[in-house]
């Protein structure tokens, strides 16, 4: 059972709602998200003790407040963010490859409802519902922002 549970987690279909959530998010204050930041979002809510951190807040809480709040995420952040990436490089692939996701003539990625069917959404799991919406939250505040290197800087990362 855990396996299957590690392997759902971990597919790239789930990956690629998951990154076009976030862009939906993204999209609400800003035209296309820049490409180092689609790393981010997986990491942060496919892990359950990361995604109960945003239990109580919403799109006005912003990044900055959510940090301070909740300096815990921050511990080993960037080796979750390597162990990860290739979880989410298989999502953007599957995301590009089945029109979730698109790059814009800016080199921007951006979300792209075709291979989305959102009333599957809905009647998804509520730990799925969880992530998807802690996903979509993460791209508002990063769009908030708007700043790759600021956003970097906040959560301690470095290109």
């Amino acid at each position: 059972m855990i396996a299957n549970d590690i392997y759902s987690m971990t597919n790239p279909i789930l990956g690629s709602v998951l990154l076009w959530s976030f862009l939906q998010g993204y999209e609400v204050h800003s035209e296309g998200c820049p490409f180092p930041l689609i790393f981010l979002p997986l990491p942060l809510v496919l892990s359950k003790t990361i995604r109960d951190e945003f239990k109580g807040t919403n799109t006005e809480t912003g990044l900055y407040t959510w940090i301070t709040r909740k300096q815990n995420v921050l511990i080993n952040l960037n080796t979750r963010i390597e162990r990860a990436s290739d979880i989410t490089r298989e999502a953007i692939i599957f995301g590009f490859s089945n029109e979730i996701l698109i790059i814009h003539e800016d080199g921007t990625i951006r979300s792209n409802g075709k291979g989305i069917v959102k009333s599957r959404i809905t009647n998804s799991s509520d730990e799925i519902r969880d992530m998807i919406g802690a996903s979509r939250k993460i791209g508002v505040w990063f769009s908030q922002i708007n700043s790759t290197s600021n956003i970097l800087n906040s959560l301690g990362l470095t290109l």
